[in-house]
């Protein structure tokens, strides 16, 4: 697996990516992507250890390491089922609490 390093301390939090994956992917698919990167994170990550990632311009995916983001965004404690939305483009991402129905 391919490590990805991205030094958050270059980006801005924001609250706009994930209205941003739902106007570029429609919200059905967006909530597909959320959740096939949380299946990625219960399937290969490692809680407390992993995050994983959407890149909002492809829906890609990849899990990157919490110790990333630890300094500049987690000042509170990790919660389970968290993506980070993430735009190389705009210098920005936004970490998502998924919803429990």
């Amino acid at each position: 697996m391919k490590s990805i390093q991205i030094e958050f301390s270059k980006y801005e939090s924001v609250n706009s990516l994930w209205s941003e994956l739902i106007e570029n992917h429609g919200f059905e698919r967006a909530k597909n992507i959320v959740s096939q990167a949380i299946d990625l994170q219960k399937m290969n990550g490692n809680k407390n250890v992993t995050m994983p990632i959407i890149f909002s311009g492809t829906g890609g995916l990849a899990l990157i390491p919490i110790q990333s983001l630890k300094e500049k965004t987690l000042k509170s404690n990790s919660k389970e089922n968290q993506v980070l939305i993430f735009n190389l483009k705009r210098k920005s991402f936004q970490i998502l609490n998924e919803a429990k129905h």
